[in-house]
């Protein structure tokens, strides 16, 4: 017989609706911030992709010791909007 099944972790507050990738580390590795002050907690992998679709972003220390300066790192690799495939044609993504 078997019980009921948990629900999923639920993921950081920097993944975007649209990204199904998963978290990486603890959800709230660092925080985000915009150019008007709004936070989001974030692990490394949403944080970067986050930092790098927001102009003028800075980033912050979170439960992660040198999370911070891996999310910096990622992001300046990382594409605006990562989330979406530029393979795909827009109507199919």
């Amino acid at each position: 017989m078997s019980g009921p099944t948990p629900d999923p972790q639920p993921r950081c507050e920097a993944t975007h609706p649209d990204d199904a990738s998963p978290c990486e580390g603890p959800r709230d590795a660092v925080t985000v911030l915009d150019r008007h002050g709004a936070t989001a907690k974030a692990c490394v992998h949403h944080g970067a992709r986050l930092y790098a679709s927001l102009i003028s972003p800075r980033v912050r220390p979170g439960s992660a010791p040198e999370a911070a300066i891996e999310v910096y790192n990622r992001a300046q690799t990382t594409p605006a909007f990562a989330w979406h495939d530029r393979r795909l044609p827009k109507e199919e993504r």
